[in-house]
């Protein structure tokens, strides 16, 4: 009896890593980057850094070009709820 109880709590264990395969983070990743690089005002978006996976959020720092026309580099950083969610830009505050 111990040892089918035993088995089936390794089974549910193991389970539960195999929830979510690398392909579908794959899938999450760029799913939530693409969505980020829309939401950001800057030309020429491209992800440098991220993403950075919390609980329920992934952020990426997105650098580009300022919309302004004045051609100074810029950074945002995006924050997107996962699994639903928009994401939110906020542009960085410090000079690169």
């Amino acid at each position: 009896m111990r040892r089918i109880l035993l088995t089936g709590v390794l089974a549910m264990a193991v389970g539960g890593v195999w929830a979510s395969s690398p392909e579908a983070w794959q899938a999450l990743y760029n799913q939530t980057a693409q969505a980020c690089l829309k939401k950001s005002v800057l030309k020429d978006a491209r992800i440098v850094d991220g993403p950075v996976v919390f609980n329920n959020a992934i952020v990426y720092r997105i650098k580009g070009i300022q919309p302004q026309g004045n051609g100074q580099v810029s950074s945002a950083y995006c924050l997107h709820p996962y699994p639903d969610g928009s994401p939110e830009v906020a542009e960085s505050t410090r000079k690169r």
